[in-house]
């Protein structure tokens, strides 16, 4: 009886977030006597702390796989986006030159969301790429931009995620996130539904695209699911040797959690492989050419951070980071990862760091965050180093409005 009335219930999206929210201010009374479990860790203590935030505005970037700063650390990108905005308003990319303390916009884009903005990225010291949307031609782009100059490259496919020297780029179906992954997707009906032409594609910069591979050869491939339900893929990047690409597949029957597994896909060969289908996977980085590590459930059922090797499957639990999913990365020496928390019971999320050496875990943040983000407009904190590592930058809602709070660690 439990089970359907959870189904019901996820089934409404209205019902749901309404019900959610009620679950939120009960955890919170419940939780107001509770101790906080990190109390105990030590603090980390920032040299300064600035902040990227505007009047009437939120100011945020988006995931945490890519640095607002440029190299040279001269200048921030971000988005600005007026409060109360109505459904399809443009988004500012906006630049701040952190010396003078002045921002100044260079483009406009009506294909954000709050998880993953537009997918902003420094190119080099001067030149920034986004996604946007042609409403001429009725396809997604991607737009790189001088900000010096104001010439541009436009690609005919928004971008997911880079090589590493941004000669091409995959790109996803982001109309189809917009339906089953609300806060990762675009909201345009660009790109076909239909499995076998929708998928993953392999673009070059300034050139041609091809479907690299379909979502119907995945939906095909190891079945142990119902075919015919929602699925899609997210989370897609080039391995480090290029010949490789890992992603995301995820499924789910309405009114359920969704279910997913970790695949690679070899692109000289044109073969699938599973890496981790334990039922859950979530955030990763790269801890070396051939391992990643990555919030998952391993084989033995044990939910946490794992290093996992990519080439043969094995894995093992990485001890002293949180026992709870974050967005996980290294700094440059990989003697210290970065994560986060999820806000908890009493809407506190918090911002750790991890020292690999001397095997202690501390608290660089503690920041809280209204009720009203939840849901697909939660605001994650999604850590990120800045080219050096002189600099972390989280995303937050401290002051109710989203801005982007800024450590000097060093």
């Amino acid at each position: 009886m439990l089970k359907q009335l959870k189904k019901v219930i996820k089934s409404n999206p209205l019902l749901f977030s309404k019900s959610k929210c009620i679950l939120l201010y009960l955890r919170y009374l419940c939780s107001v006597f509770s101790v906080d479990k990190y109390n105990n860790l030590k603090e980390y203590i920032p040299i300064s702390i600035f902040q990227v935030k505007e009047k009437r505005h939120h100011c945020f970037f988006g995931y945490y796989d890519k640095s607002p700063m440029n190299p040279q650390e001269s200048h921030l990108a971000y988005l600005k986006v007026r409060n109360g905005f109505n459904p399809g308003e443009k988004a500012e990319v906006c630049v701040l030159n952190i010396k003078s303390n002045k921002s100044f916009c260079v483009g406009t884009t009506t294909t954000w969301n709050w998880q993953q903005g537009c997918m902003l990225q420094w190119i080099n010291d001067c030149e920034l790429s986004y996604n946007d949307y042609d409403k001429d031609k009725h396809i997604y782009i991607s737009i790189i931009i001088n900000i010096k100059t104001g010439n541009k490259i436009i690609n005919n496919r928004a971008v997911y995620s880079y090589n590493s020297d941004f000669s091409k780029y995959l790109s996803l179906n982001f109309y189809r996130l917009d339906i089953f992954a609300k806060g990762y997707g675009y909201p345009y009906n660009v790109d076909s539904l239909d499995s076998l032409k929708d998928g993953i594609w392999e673009c070059k910069t300034g050139g041609k695209s091809e479907l690299l591979i379909s979502l119907g050869r995945i939906i095909d491939y190891d079945v142990h699911y119902e075919k015919n339900i929602q699925h899609y893929v997210n989370h897609v990047t080039y391995c480090p040797n290029e010949n490789n690409i890992l992603f995301i597949h995820r499924w789910q029957e309405q009114g359920t959690t969704f279910t997913s597994r970790l695949l690679l896909y070899d692109i000289l060969n044109d073969k699938l492989t599973t890496i981790l289908d334990n039922g859950h996977v979530s955030h990763y980085c790269w801890h070396s050419e051939k391992e990643l590590l990555i919030y998952a459930t391993d084989s033995n059922g044990n939910k946490g951070y794992h290093i996992v090797n990519i080439y043969n499957g094995r894995s093992k639990v990485f001890e002293g980071l949180p026992a709870e999913d974050g967005h996980p990365s290294y700094s440059n020496d990989m003697n210290i990862v970065l994560t986060d928390s999820y806000p908890n019971n009493r809407r506190k999320q918090h911002l750790f760091i991890y020292n690999i050496s001397n095997e202690e875990l501390m608290i660089l943040d503690v920041l809280k965050t209204p009720f009203k983000y939840y849901n697909d407009e939660r605001c994650d904190l999604h850590p990120r180093w800045s080219f050096s590592n002189k600099y972390i930058m989280v995303d937050n809602t401290s002051n109710r409005l989203r801005s982007i709070k800024v450590y000097n660690v060093k």
